[in-house]
């Protein structure tokens, strides 16, 4: 009998058999190999390994596909997708490891990039900034055209590139072409949108105050990166000091409501001054406009990277859930809702020092048109249903449902779905789990009246 056709491969493995996932990774984890290691650049050889990238590359497709994200109907297409997603990944590992090295003292602006990129080495700002134009760029295109633009790029001719993808020369040439057309029309519409800030300044709108300037800063690290922007560690020229900046997503940096959310973060934090809570400098602008918070650094890792390896001991949960809560609750003295309370957004620094971080979302309770207004953050499980289902903004209730969803995944390890899932199996976590159950209630009128008192109930 012959071997079954790559989207038969699929659909036997969407029907649950495992050895039709093997027969994938078999099939193709050569080729894959041998494809991720000739785009590769000798200076990177010894810091990206093509089979992390290609295993990272089968990881996320077995997920994606999984959720029934993919339909195959040819037999080449299940090639040219992990093709497709081995490049993306290796693509991402070259961008993380050059933000790692390099180190700059300066943003420059995007015309003086283009008009300097030859002359000097690229900064981690150049690499970022294009990096992130060209993110944009390439979600908009089809899996074709990605596919036929970045093979060219790496150097590889029409011919080669029909051989790998399975089309035709000419296909080839037409996709090409199309993605070309694409990367004009966003130029050309960056450039009408620049023009049209420039001759909209004479408004009424106050900008906030951002004093500080990027040129008494060094960014040194890429530290991580989320939906709104990215966080580096940096040193403060001035003084020495090491210090984390977060900057806003390029893409989101023409957006007002996400500009304005991200200046509010810098005034919440400066209104919040508590030992458990992450310190601001403040907030500057770069050169090319766009805005930066400067933070205190925080040498650790954050809860969900512990939670990983396992549940925390009972003890050491209830230790840092307390140093959190007694955070929380001088953000409620403040009149501030953090909104988007989870394991991720605490840090563990030296000498188990905790920290509550990204505020975000975090809101102003006495601000009702920007309660309105503002977008809803959290994460899934750890927003109470009020919220979810928009029949209520966010108040002190909500952080509290967020803090008993937090202290129960600390001790189990899993982030509770519904009451349901709060059944103590752990004699040890039985006293924690009536606490946690009263905070997790659906009406916000049934959990604990304040912070306090959930401290009171876990110290009884």
């Amino acid at each position: 009998m012959s071997d079954p056709k790559s989207h038969e491969l699929l659909d036997q493995f969407l029907a649950g058999n495992s050895e039709a996932a093997a027969a994938i990774f078999d099939r193709y984890v050569e080729r894959l190999l041998a494809l991720a290691r000739t785009r590769i650049g000798a200076k990177l050889r010894r810091r990206v390994d093509p089979e992390d990238v290609v295993q990272s590359a089968y990881r996320s497709f077995f997920v994606h596909a999984q959720n029934r994200e993919y339909h195959l109907d040819r037999s080449g297409d299940l090639w040219r997708l992990l093709a497709s997603t081995t490049m993306n990944k290796l693509y991402g590992q070259i961008e993380k490891q050059t933000a790692a090295k390099r180190s700059i003292d300066r943003e420059v602006a995007e015309d003086a990039v283009l008009a300097t990129i030859a002359a000097r080495e690229p900064t981690v700002v150049d690499v970022i900034a294009v990096a992130e134009q060209l993110t944009l760029i390439m979600d908009g295109l089809s899996d074709d055209e990605r596919c036929v633009l970045i093979s060219t790029l790496q150097g590889q001719d029409p011919e080669e590139i029909a051989k790998t993808i399975g089309k035709s020369d000419r296909s080839v040439r037409r996709l090409f072409a199309r993605a070309k057309q694409e990367f004009e029309k966003y130029l050309l519409d960056a450039n009408a949108q620049k023009k049209n800030q420039g001759t909209s300044k004479g408004g009424s709108t106050v900008e906030p105050l951002a004093p500080l300037r990027f040129t008494d800063y060094v960014l040194e690290k890429l530290l991580g990166s989320g939906g709104m922007g990215k966080v580096y560690r940096a040193t403060d020229k001035r003084s020495g000091k090491t210090v984390a900046v977060k900057s806003l997503h390029k893409s989101r940096q023409h957006d007002d409501r996400a500009v304005a959310q991200f200046v509010q973060e810098s005034q919440i934090l400066a209104k919040l001054r508590h030992p458990n809570i992450v310190g601001v400098e403040g907030l500057g602008r770069f050169p090319a406009g766009g805005y930066f918070i400067v933070m205190d650094f925080v040498a650790g890792s954050d809860l969900q990277t512990r939670l990983n390896s396992g549940p925390l001991p009972v003890t050491e949960a209830v230790s840092i859930f307390k140093d959190v809560a007694s955070a929380v609750q001088h953000a409620h003295d403040q009149g501030i809702v953090h909104c988007d309370l989870k394991p991720a957004n605490v840090l563990v620094g030296s000498r188990d020092h905790v920290f509550v971080t990204d505020f975000g979302f975090a809101q102003i309770l006495a601000d009702v048109s920007s309660a309105r207004t503002q977008a809803i953050g959290g994460t899934a499980g750890y927003i109470p249903p009020e919220v979810l289902s928009l029949e209520s903004s966010p108040t002190r209730a909500a952080d509290i449902f967020a803090l008993g969803a937090l202290l129960w995944t600390l001790v189990t390890g899993h982030v509770p779905s519904s009451l349901d899932d709060v059944q103590a199996e752990n004699p040890a976590t039985k006293p924690i789990e009536s606490i946690c159950r009263r905070c997790l209630a659906e009406q916000p009128t049934d959990r604990f009246p304040a912070i306090s008192d959930v401290i009171d109930a876990l110290d009884a």
